[in-house]
């Protein structure tokens, strides 16, 4: 073989050589970032945060050990009867800027993995523990929750019956029915996925409530109560039935209106009809009871004008009094028609 012909063939030799190293590295980088990104603890779970991140609640909820079985949630010492209801794609916030914060082995075995993200804007985030299940090829590891990655919300409403979350209205009596037909504030416990808190309110015609935010952490419950208060439409209903019965009370051509706050007692004799007239009504202002809406004592102001005749000397004489009372209401219902059901206290 000439000089020439073995000089090229070392160069081929050397060319094939070096792009069989150069494949074989950027092989192993491959295989690195696939190890990186689908099969380990980190990007498992980016995968799950992936998938809320992208409102695939079922997708999410499909990955190993995320299912909400009655088993996993005893484990992780949760509520099994926790309803479903929430765990909603159309429900979740915007969750953008996921990141894994840390990923720590743990001397059992499992891998603690936190992730940092935004919420609509607000700062969150959520422990997560995975295991090793296996592998693929007996070289890429396969990844499972280890414990339950879903929290319970714990969600109570305050003073009426139901709460709005996205555009969905939930009962928390058909989570939880064995509460009092009658009961003030209901609740129940609702399973919900981490880095999306929940925005929840109450708006009806006498009660709103401000929205709250229910957040969930991974294996725990936390606490949420929906807070309904008084509206103005509500107050003003309520007032103008009060003022409505102080006016039929005043009406009552008596010293003493039967079953009404105020009245008088006059020693002398009363000639003609008493007339009563209202100069200032009591001021409703509602507030929350243990079973009802109710008022604390009002202050108000009624006038009679009367003739009486002096027992002493047979005098006749014009009396014109205010009579400043109190009162309050026991109860103030809202009846399922939205119709009001009042009910004076009745003095002791």
């Amino acid at each position: 073989m000439a000089v020439g012909e073995t000089r090229a063939l070392r160069r081929a030799v050397l060319l094939w050589s070096g792009l069989g190293v150069l494949l074989l590295i950027a092989l192993g980088a491959a295989f690195g970032a696939v190890q990186r990104t689908y099969y380990s603890p980190s990007g498992f779970v980016e995968a799950f945060v992936g998938n809320l991140a992208a409102h695939r609640v079922p997708e999410a909820l499909a990955m190993p050990g995320a299912a909400p079985t009655r088993a996993s949630l005893r484990a992780a010492q949760l509520p099994t009867g926790a309803s479903r209801e929430l765990l909603r794609s159309d429900t979740l916030p915007a969750i953008r800027d996921a990141r894994i914060a840390s990923e720590t082995a743990e001397k059992d075995g499992t891998r603690t993995v936190v992730v940092e993200a935004s919420a609509d804007g607000e700062p969150v985030s959520a422990t997560f523990h995975v295991r090793q299940t296996g592998s693929v090829l007996g070289v890429l590891p396969t990844w499972s929750f280890a414990s339950t990655p879903l929290g319970v919300a714990r969600i109570t409403v305050a003073h009426a019956d139901d709460f709005t979350v996205g555009r969905h209205t939930v009962n928390p009596r058909a989570a939880s029915p064995d509460q009092p037909a009658d009961a003030f504030s209901v609740s129940a416990d609702y399973l919900a996925v981490p880095l999306a808190p929940l925005e929840l309110s109450h708006t009806s015609a006498y009660v709103r409530a401000a929205p709250v935010l229910a957040r969930v952490s991974p294996g725990d419950v936390t606490e949420t109560v929906v807070d309904a208060q008084p509206t103005t439409a509500f107050t003003t209903a309520v007032q103008k039935q009060v003022d409505g019965f102080l006016d039929r009370c005043a009406e009552q051509k008596v010293l003493q209106p039967a079953e009404c706050p105020f009245g008088a007692e006059i020693d002398d004799r009363v000639q003609g009809d008493p007339v009563w007239s209202m100069v200032t009504y009591p001021v409703v202002r509602l507030v929350a009871g243990d079973t009802g809406w109710k008022t604390d004592e009002m202050v108000g102001v009624a006038h009679l004008d009367v003739t009486v005749q002096s027992l002493f000397d047979g005098t006749v004489s014009e009396r014109s009094d205010d009579h400043p009372f109190s009162m309050s209401l026991s109860s103030v219902t809202i009846r399922p028609d939205g119709s009001l059901a009042i009910v004076v206290a009745q003095e002791p």
